[in-house]
């Protein structure tokens, strides 16, 4: 394995890294280097940081100061304080050390930047920045509550219920819901009704704890939105050139019936721009254009740039054969992006030439290349199991988004090709639940 394929392994969060011999191990040092100084995940919020991908990465090695050490320091730099990303992932990697080795470094570490945040939430008046390092200090709260004892926890109470007392003109459902997350965590550990009790007694001599209190335990008074839009509204705000995402997204819950007089109103439309405004109402998964698609592919090589860029949206969530074709015509003249994905969402077996062709030329980056996109075709339910195997391989070993490469190791196992090599790859996964799926598949 060279440098370049272990640092693309390693920004994928790739069990194969694993296997490297000790002689290129001391050849990639610095690589793991730079994975354990910086957020490498591909989504966050969905897959969860790689502080334990990295982690075990830097145990391959003897000396875990050399990763450990200037993770600290990077981690207690006040340049640190507002990025979520980053304290998210350096909080994880550096709280391993403490949980495995109770490394006192570590811990000293944890404990310092939580005050050094606290103190900087207090200080701030609250603004895009104040709320960018509440997050943050969320973060270090959650780390701290499930790595300690209820009478540190009670600690963060206090210091959070006197945060409240702070922005005392700000809405309780407001307050609670900067600290959500660390609430939930904290009634799963110790469960709700012992800290109802807990809280009650301190809550006596105790202002901070009080306020925290009356806070947290208010009901949420949270409501969704599930609007929905009627063909007549969508048609007015086409009328008016104001289609907004939300209006596509709220007519995908319209009746068939109304989703058919848009359509037939797009169709008799003479103004090209606003037929473009009215086929919007296409181009979202559940919505897909109810007439012959022939009409779509005739829109788009329309000479109007809106009608043209529009039906090829709408195309995406279209399966016919005159869609294959047309994506067939648009790659002999060179790369598209939306063809690719018309191709994959009406694939042939015929097409696997052209398809692998793609797979081989584009580049895994973070995304400036869509090739997320075409993997997220690839992994549509409705779609992988008629994808060749070279395909589902392919997002095996090459996506950076872990929760894709889960799907293709479900397809690998479904078609019993997950091999033992691929199985113990899989044991070292930055995806907990690729994990799970190898331990289980022994």
């Amino acid at each position: 394995m060279n440098k370049k394929d272990f640092r693309q392994y390693m920004l994928c969060g790739h069990g194969r890294c694993f296997s490297a011999t000790d002689d290129e191990l001391q050849q990639f040092k610095d690589i793991v280097l730079y994975g354990c100084l910086n957020d490498i995940s591909f989504d966050l919020q969905c897959e969860g940081s790689r502080g334990l991908f990295m982690y075990n990465l830097a145990l391959q090695y003897e000396d875990y100061n050399y990763f450990l050490q200037p993770a600290i320091e990077k981690f207690l730099s006040v340049e640190v304080c507002d990025d979520w990303h980053l304290i998210k992932h350096l909080c994880d990697f550096i709280e391993l050390f403490v949980d495995d080795y109770g490394d006192a470094s570590a811990k000293n570490a944890i404990e310092t930047k939580y005050n050094q945040i606290y103190g900087l939430l207090m200080s701030l008046r609250w603004s895009v920045h104040a709320n960018e390092v509440s997050q943050c200090y969320e973060y270090m709260g959650i780390v701290i509550i499930e790595n300690s004892t209820i009478e540190r926890a009670v600690k963060i109470f206090e210091d959070m219920g006197k945060f409240f007392i702070r922005r005392r003109r700000a809405d309780d459902d407001e307050l609670k819901g900067k600290f959500l997350w660390f609430w939930h965590c904290t009634c799963e550990k110790y469960g709700e009704k012992y800290l109802a009790e807990k809280l009650d007694i301190l809550s006596k001599d105790n202002v901070g704890i009080r306020r925290f209190r009356r806070v947290m335990f208010r009901e949420e008074n949270y409501t969704i939105n599930r609007k929905k839009l009627s063909a007549d509204e969508f048609i007015e705000c086409a009328e008016n050139n104001s289609v907004k995402r939300k209006d596509i997204i709220w007519l995908r819950r319209a009746e068939r019936s109304e989703k058919m007089k848009i359509a037939q109103a797009l169709v008799n439309e003479n103004n090209l721009d606003k037929k473009a405004e009215l086929l919007k109402a296409f181009t979202a998964s559940l919505s897909s254009f109810p007439l012959e698609p022939e009409i779509l592919t005739d829109y788009a090589v329309s000479e109007n740039k809106n009608l043209r860029k529009t039906a090829v949206d709408a195309l995406l969530y279209v399966k016919a054969d005159c869609v294959h074709d047309f994506a067939v015509r648009l790659l002999e003249k060179g790369f598209s992006l939306e063809a690719v994905l018309m191709l994959i969402n009406n694939y042939r077996d015929s097409d696997k030439k052209i398809l692998l062709d793609i797979l081989d030329n584009i580049e895994i980056d973070y995304n400036k290349s869509g090739w997320h996109n075409i993997i997220l075709s690839i992994t549509n339910k409705k779609n992988i199991e008629g994808m060749p195997e070279e395909a589902v391989m392919f997002v095996y070993e090459k996506s950076m988004c872990s929760c894709c490469r889960e799907d293709a190791v479900l397809e690998l196992i479904r078609r019993n090709l997950f091999t033992e090599e691929i199985r113990s790859e899989c044991l070292w996964d930055c995806n907990s639940d690729i994990r799970k799926v190898s331990e289980n598949n022994s």
